[in-house]
């Protein structure tokens, strides 16, 4: 799972017009496809921490939206700007991918989406082993894989009931990406065929093209187990979010079928047993959010305690790591988010 060769297969660019039953064979024809072998180097680098890191690339993702509705092309150079930033926050520890959970409770805007997937795709990429130049291009399609969304009706993307033809609308979205990523031009038309692809799933039942397997390009089906993740612990209209304790559970159940076991092997490594960002509950009936991991006991994250045994919200959080206090653990790795509002 994603080599780090300059040349990887990927599905054939071609764009159905209908939504329908898989492509034969003959429309799959296997064809190589290449990242481009320069992308453009980062100027001027800044150096920021986690939180401002994360939000140079909401804007930057808005930015990009917005503009696209317009028929703006992105500035490529400051796109690769601050996800070489991203990538240096990533390689220095966890604090970038806890500034993913910190509005985990609300509804997410596109940018905040994009952004999400961006980071923890290219967290993946990382711990898979990925040079820079397949690093960037992972975050590249996690930022915008579902810039198509943007074609999708408005009244369907807050309908919390779907019919069966509002559906297929909502399926033809990676269409769309790969379509407008084309009119993008060269700089960014590499990335349709790959995008076109993050909702497959190996076992054949994702979409638009019910591809399986190897006929799924490696950076869409990493973005794809990313944004599934992500997705599950965030809300919707029509569903509340999962814990993100759950959400891990299920994507954990989906291995070896709809994702690599190699890549959720990743996704376990990255955000432990016990998920960044997950409230806890301890054996002194504290409650807290975990902050930390541990690869050596990754039973024993760091965790900020929110609520005292009592329940009483702690107007300043204190931090443990239960590595160094023997006496606490974790009884219960599944508490709502809404237990901070009571």
């Amino acid at each position: 799972m994603l080599r780090t060769a300059s040349s990887v297969r990927s599905g054939k660019p071609r764009v159905p017009e209908e939504v329908g039953p898989p492509a034969s064979e003959e429309v799959r024809v296997r064809e190589e496809e290449s990242i481009p072998e320069e992308l453009p180097d980062a100027e001027n680098v800044i150096v920021c921490s986690d939180a401002e890191v994360y939000q140079q690339l909401v804007e930057l993702a808005d930015r990009i939206f917005a503009g696209a509705q317009v028929g703006k092309i992105p500035e490529e150079r400051a796109i690769v700007q601050v996800l070489r930033a991203c990538m240096d926050r990533l390689r220095k520890g966890e604090g970038l991918l806890t500034e993913t959970i910190r509005q985990r409770g609300q509804l997410s805007n596109m940018a905040q989406c994009g952004t999400d997937s961006a980071i923890l795709s290219l967290r993946l990429a990382l711990e898979l082993g990925a040079d820079d130049k397949r690093c960037l291009a992972v975050g590249l399609c996690g930022l915008i894989h579902d810039i198509g969304m943007l074609r999708v009706p408005r009244d369907i993307l807050e309908g919390e009931k779907l019919s069966a033809e509002e559906r297929e609308v909502l399926r033809r979205h990676p269409i769309e990406s790969q379509r407008m990523l084309a009119d993008f031009g060269s700089a960014f038309s590499w990335l349709g065929p790959i995008v076109v692809q993050v909702h497959e799933r190996r076992d054949g039942s994702g979409y638009p093209r019910g591809l399986s397997a190897d006929e799924i390009h490696e950076i869409a089906q990493l973005v794809g187990l990313a944004d599934t993740y992500l997705a599950l612990a965030r809300p919707r209209i029509d569903r509340p979010a999962l814990v993100v304790y759950n959400a891990l559970k299920e994507v954990i159940d989906m291995r070896r079928t709809r994702f690599d076991n190699r890549a959720v092997k990743a996704l376990i490594n990255i955000v432990s047993i016990f998920p960044l960002g997950s409230l806890v509950k301890l054996n002194n009936n504290e409650i807290g959010r975990v902050i930390g991991t541990s690869r050596l006991h990754p039973t024993r994250p760091k965790v900020e305690i929110l609520l005292d045994s009592r329940g009483r919200l702690q107007s300043s959080p204190r931090q443990i790591s239960l590595e160094e206090e023997p006496m606490l653990y974790i009884v219960n790795p599944a508490i709502k988010e809404g237990v901070l509002n009571k």
